[in-house]
This record gives C-alpha cells, sequence and structure tokens, in this order.
C-alpha cells in the first residue's frame, strides 16, 4: 500500500514535450495551452524535461523556464515533476536546487551515463542531490539510455532513504519491477513505457509517466479504472489501443511524432531540436490519419 505521505503523485502522468519556434527556441505560451487542455482532459500531473520533453537538448536556463511555465500553470492542481539529470554532478545539483525554488513538486533524474560509474559512484550522486535539497527526488531507471539497470539491489542504498519517493521504471523488466515493490511497499512506482501500462498495473505500479499520455490520456484512465474494477477484458482491449498508437509513432520517430500529434488541432508544437530528424510530408499524412483513428478510441475510452 502506498504511503499517503505520496498519494498525490499515484496517477496517470504526462511527459509532456516541449514547443518550439521554427528557430528552436522554445514556445512557452503553446507550452502554458497544452498543459491547460491535458489538464481538461484528466492528466494528473506533469514530468517535464525529460526524454519527451528533450530535456537534454535544452539548455539549463530553458529547462528551467520550462518547470516555471508549468508552475504557473498548474496552479498547484497537479503535481510537476522536473527532470533534473545530467552528466554531470554539480549541474544536476543546480539544476535540482532551481527546481526547489521554482516550485516543483519533486525532481527526478537519470543516473550519471556516458563514463561507465560504478554502483558507488551512482549512488555518491544520487546523495549529493538528496543532500542538497529537502523536495522528493525520484530515480530514473532508463537502462536503453544510460547503460545502468537500476535494480531492488542496486537501488537498496536510495529507496530506503525518506527522501526517495520511488523509481521512474522505463523497462521491460517487470520482474525487477515487482522485486522493488515488494522490498519498498511505500514507495510509488512509475510505469515509463506506455507499451506495459497494464503489465505494470499487475506488478504493482501505482502511476505511468508516458510520452503517448499527452495524446491519449482518456486511453490511460480508462485503463486503470478498468483494471481497478477486475475488468481485465477492456483493459486488455485499451492496451492494444495505447499499443497501435505507440507502434505506428515508434516506426516513424517516437518523440517526433508524438510531439506533432501533441497539440494537433490545438497549437503549432513546432520542430523538434537537432540532430533528430523533421518528420517527412508522408510520415506527416500518416499521423493525420492515425489521430482520425484515435479520436474514436477516445470516444469510446469516456463512454
Amino acid at each position: 500500500m502506498v504511503s499517503d505521505r505520496w498519494q498525490a503523485f499515484r496517477g496517470i502522468i504526462s511527459a509532456i514535450i516541449t514547443p518550439m519556434q521554427a528557430d528552436e527556441s522554445v514556445n512557452y505560451t503553446a507550452l502554458e495551452t497544452l498543459a491547460h487542455a491535458q489538464l481538461a482532459r484528466g492528466v494528473e500531473g506533469f514530468y517535464c524535461c525529460g526524454s519527451s520533453g528533450e530535456g537534454p537538448l535544452l539548455r539549463f536556463d530553458e529547462r528551467r523556464q520550462v518547470l516555471a511555465t508549468l508552475v504557473n500553470a498548474v496552479a498547484g492542481k497537479v503535481p510537476v515533476i522536473s527532470h533534473v539529470g545530467t552528466p554531470r554532478t554539480l549541474d544536476a545539483v543546480a539544476l535540482a536546487k532551481s527546481a526547489e525554488q521554482d516550485g516543483a513538486s519533486a525532481v527526478s533524474l537519470v543516473p550519471p551515463y556516458y563514463y561507465k560509474y560504478s554502483r558507488e559512484e551512482i549512488i555518491a550522486y544520487y546523495r549529493r542531490v538528496l543532500d542538497a535539497i529537502s523536495i522528493p527526488v525520484i530515480l530514473y531507471n532508463i537502462p536503453q539510455f544510460t547503460g545502468v539497470e537500476l535494480d531492488s539491489l542496486s537501488a537498496e542504498a536510495l529507496l530506503g532513504d525518506e527522501q526517495v519517493l520511488g523509481v521512474k521504471h522505463t523497462s521491460h523488466n517487470l520482474y525487477s519491477l515487482e522485486r522493488m515493490i515488494a522490498r519498498y511497499p511505500d514507495k510509488v512506482f512509475f510505469n515509463g513505457f506506455d507499451e506495459i501500462f497494464l503489465s505494470s498495473l499487475a506488478a504493482g505500479a501505482t502511476a505511468t509517466v508516458g510520452t503517448t499520455v499527452n495524446l491519449q490520456p482518456e486511453l490511460f484512465l480508462a485503463l486503470r479504472s478498468a483494471f481497478q474494477q477486475g475488468d481485465i477484458s477492456r483493459a486488455q482491449r485499451l492496451q492494444q489501443q495505447i499499443n497501435e498508437v505507440v507502434e505506428a509513432l515508434v516506426a516513424r520517430g517516437v518523440f517526433q511524432s508524438a510531439k506533432y500529434l501533441a497539440g494537433k488541432g490545438m497549437v503549432d508544437t513546432g520542430p523538434i531540436r537537432e540532430p533528430f530528424v523533421a518528420l517527412t510530408a508522408t510520415q506527416r499524412a500518416e499521423l493525420d490519419a492515425l489521430h482520425q483513428r484515435l479520436q474514436g478510441y477516445i470516444a469510446d475510452a469516456r463512454r
């Protein structure tokens, strides 16, 4: 059972994209519009400057302003989590301190990457951030990008800390997820791969942070409700619909595609930053067709 202390974080959380102008400058007005629209659709929190938000491609001042924009837009209605991970410890500490000052509900960070660090060095990196701030910290496990698998053993030195809220588990290793949940049932474990949301719920996850929550929050909300009610057949059908969207995005570039569709019919979210390659006209047309199909799924999920 998740501790009452962390209940606000047990939700369907959008890994919100970062809109940009044609010159790749951040479009903060469009970001505020997106946040208001997603709140109206039932999104229960925001995770900014992660993979979906092009965090590693943003300057530190941009990351800070993205967070400030979201905090202002949300006005305390839902948690706003800021990803502050960087390869350099002192930069992560500085970003975490700024996030606390700017009103983040919590910070999250990947382990230091590029060099092959020891377990002791990774733990020390997190400890430096924990010691520098007073708000909760979420460990971010995404081994496909960092080359580091955070499991129950390697996380044990950190999950026992009261300031550590839990883990964002962006890994298909559901055994590892379940083992962490079993050892630390009072923490919050966030599913990070949209395509296994139902499976992660079965493993004991109590929240999700997803790229395609930007596009289809209604499906995630309906899936969670069906799972909680024991309607596994409906939950499976909703997961299949979510996965149809995921599959289409991955085939064309998941971050480019999610960014293109996130503001569809509402606001221009602009280009993705280089070195990512822009969508072709053909790909955009294919995604337009997917968007039309998705509207039917959303209508069904609302029933």
